[in-house]
């Protein structure tokens, strides 16, 4: 069944490219899938009629822009459908006035000092807040008093929660309470081919500097990095990525193993039934704990088991990952294996049916004592394999969420510095740029046909991401990575991409020996290699580096944390 909601909002304030962008949760925090068009309604207002595909009642997230954050979506109240119009900012000011209200009541009971300043502002926000919904709404500038309420309530929710940070992280600086929490980074196989390390290239930091950033590494090298032909293992980037953790006295934490894409996944498995898939699997995984040793303490199993994009099935993904930990247990005793989730928020969701929602899913898991944890990942922006950039409340709601399984947490995380498609062309190759264009429904396939169009907008009404910016990539960074060192449960957080453009391509040019898609049916390995290209070209401005090397202020703010916070 589908329901409709009707918005009106000023056209100043949101273009109607922005606007499309909506969509909606329904109860219990799982995103639905939904759709967004926007009409004329007056000369200074527009109509967004927003439609979804569930009959319950829920939230809608829309974009809201600043200088400090970029892009951010903000989500409005309850709201059931209704067929009357209702404004835009002031039901978006409602969920923001709710949310700054929960928070301060919960953050106070556990002793929190709000200062005069801001209670102040609150209580006027409120009264201001209590006038607009109770006067006439038909007034001329009903809606503009509607936003600047809105902006007024993003700024002292980002003042309060800034306040309990600074409050929450005190004990930790001043030394007067340990917490388990690690700081780190994730470098991929291409970071280590050729005899390479990450910090092979990047100028303005002395290499003496790189240890006292960091205290935990994460080689993100998978199944498909290893095994390229059936049965025959390459170990040369697995050994020098765990002797380069080694050697700084890093803890390691490796994986995810697999993410079920064909990316990660050996291309030789094209074909082969569901139980082979498995069997390859479990083979590997002993291959590769056996081959660790004790230098890997925590391994990340495999991610997107509840997807059923590509591959094998959820039901046998699920039975391999789960057997898969417990061979890596009986191999080393004293390593833990965590099951891990990409979009944890559930923005998967929007795209289609899977086997559940990644909470739903880690609930049923967690009493089944398989896992010692998850692995959480969410690396923020505007594509469908993004998490849609929240409220910093939003983030408090899902690490307390999260918390209540009572597992040890690693969180994963990155933000865009730049417009990811304005970059294209000076990234990748023109292969690689094709592969953009269908992620982003532009340009033409190669047999002249239209690609689908994979964003919540058209591209004719695309916007432009010039908001997000180096400046921005920061702000976020000490904003997410100092909310998640504020949960005791949370013991591991990392910078999820180490370099602008590093994922792009295989680590090594694929050669006879490989079975690239070479030996595959021509449509089936065109299509495999064109999946894994688009896969790594994910996310390319949201590393810690530049394309040319050159580290950006997050990098420096994440060392400022960690000096700050755990030593």
């Amino acid at each position: 069944m589908t329901s409709e909601f009707l918005f009106i909002y000023p056209k100043r304030r949101l273009d109607a490219a922005s606007a499309r962008r909506v969509f909606f949760v329904r109860r219990g925090r799982v995103p639905a899938p939904s759709e967004a068009r926007v009409e004329p309604y007056s000369e200074t207002l527009n109509l967004l009629r927003a439609s979804c595909s569930s009959s319950d009642s829920g939230t809608f997230y829309a974009p809201c822009f600043s200088k400090r954050e970029g892009l951010v979506f903000a989500s409005t109240g309850t709201l059931a459908p209704s067929s009357v119009p209702r404004s835009l900012f002031l039901e978006l000011a409602r969920g923001a006035l709710g949310r700054l209200l929960r928070r301060r009541c919960e953050w106070g009971a556990l002793g929190l000092e709000t200062p005069r300043s801001l209670t102040a502002a609150t209580r006027r926000d409120l009264r201001r807040f209590a006038e607009l919904a109770t006067s006439d709404r038909s007034a001329p500038d009903f809606e503009e008093k509607c936003a600047e309420l809105f902006d007024s309530l993003r700024d002292v929710s980002l003042r309060t929660n800034d306040v309990f940070l600074e409050q929450a992280t005190a004990a930790r600086r001043d030394g007067a309470a340990e917490r388990p929490t690690a700081l780190g980074f994730s470098a991929g196989a291409a970071s280590f081919a050729n005899g390479g390390t990450p910090f092979s290239g990047p100028f303005g930091v002395s290499r003496r500097r790189w240890q006292s950033f960091f205290n935990v590494f994460n080689p993100a090298i998978s199944w498909a990095d290893v095994e390229r032909r059936e049965g025959t293992f390459d170990w040369s980037a697995f050994d020098r990525a765990l002797a380069f953790g080694e050697k700084r006295e890093w803890r390691t934490t490796f994986g995810p193993l697999t993410r079920w894409t064909p990316r990660t996944a050996p291309p030789w498995l094209v074909g082969r039934s569901e139980a082979e898939v498995a069997e390859a699997f479990w083979r590997f995984v002993e291959a590769a704990v056996l081959r660790a040793g004790k230098r890997v303490e925590r391994w990340i199993v495999a991610t997107n088991v509840e997807r059923n994009d590509w591959g094998p099935s959820p039901e046998t993904r699920f039975a391999a990952t789960e057997e898969a930990a417990r061979r890596i247990r009986r191999l080393n005793p004293d390593a833990e294996a965590f099951w891990g989730f990409e979009r944890p928020f559930g923005d998967a969701e929007r795209w289609g049916a899977s086997a559940g929602a990644p909470f739903e899913i880690a609930w049923r898991l967690a009493g089944r004592g398989a896992f010692d944890g998850v692995y959480l990942e969410t690396n923020f922006g505007l594509s469908r394999w993004a998490t849609a950039p929240r409220d910093p409340f939003d983030w408090h709601r899902f690490f307390d969420r999260w918390a209540t399984l009572g597992l040890p947490i690693c969180v994963a995380a990155s933000f865009p510095s730049a417009n990811p498609r304005k970059r294209v062309a000076t990234l990748f190759s023109a292969s690689a740029e094709r592969s953009w264009g269908r992620w982003f429904g532009l340009g033409k396939r190669d047999d002249g046909g239209d690609f689908d169009a994979l964003l919540t907008a058209p591209p004719e009404l695309e916007i432009d991401e010039s908001f997000w910016s180096e400046r921005t990539q920061q702000e976020n960074a000490r904003r997410f990575f100092l909310t998640a060192m504020a949960r005791r449960s949370v013991v591991e957080t990392i910078w999820s991409r180490w370099e602008d453009g590093a994922d792009c391509g295989d680590w090594n040019a694929p050669d006879e020996t490989t079975c690239d898609g070479d030996d595959l049916p021509n449509a089936e390995g065109r299509d495999a290699q064109e999946t894994r290209r688009t896969e790594s070209d994910e996310f390319p401005t949201s590393g810690l580096f530049d394309e040319t090397g050159r580290p950006k202020p997050a990098l420096h703010k994440l060392a400022a944390l960690k000096r700050a916070y755990l030593g």
